[in-house]
């Protein structure tokens, strides 16, 4: 008996439903397992930020919203950490760091909040590996109306990660 194609779509969106469902059910139960590093990535109080779709240890996020924090992004791809940012807190004003992410799927650009528990070192490098990252992911950032930080911001991330340097 051949199948349609419309079949296999169907079981498709309904594969991605289940999966969505087991994902929301293992983050009550305090954590998922990272796409990237494999490792589990604890979600408590003690993080910081109320949501989290990013591993603490590589970085790496899971395409999961399609508007901040309602889990309803069928991509499901990885996301690349590339980046850096501020939160903008009024003009001329930096707030926190935040991180950029690339969704390795459908190459949407996002900005996540950095938890208490995330790597320094770990941010430190995605900021350094930023300062020489490809021409034309430089200006999907930039015309994304992402404010990258730059070579003139380390002093702000270092104290924001380190303490006073």
């Amino acid at each position: 008996m051949k199948r349609s194609k419309q079949h296999y779509k169907f079981r498709y969106e309904e594969k991605t439903e289940r999966q969505i469902i087991r994902r929301d059910r293992m983050e009550r139960k305090g954590g998922f397992t990272c796409s990237h590093c494999r490792q589990w990535v604890v979600i408590n109080d003690l993080m910081g930020t109320a949501n989290r779709n990013h591993c603490n240890l590589c970085l790496w996020s899971k395409h999961v919203d399609e508007k901040k924090g309602d889990r309803l992004s069928k991509c499901q791809a990885g996301m690349r950490p590339i980046g850096l940012t501020f939160r903008i807190e009024g003009a001329f004003r930096r707030g926190e760091i935040m991180l950029i992410h690339d969704c390795a799927g459908c190459r949407k650009l996002s900005i996540n909040r950095i938890a208490a528990d995330d790597t320094s070192d770990n941010i430190l490098s995605i900021f350094e590996a930023s300062l020489r990252l490809e021409v034309d992911l430089g200006y999907r950032v930039q015309h994304g109306g992402i404010l990258r930080a730059v070579e003139a911001d380390r002093e702000e991330i270092l104290t924001q990660l380190f303490g006073r340097v």
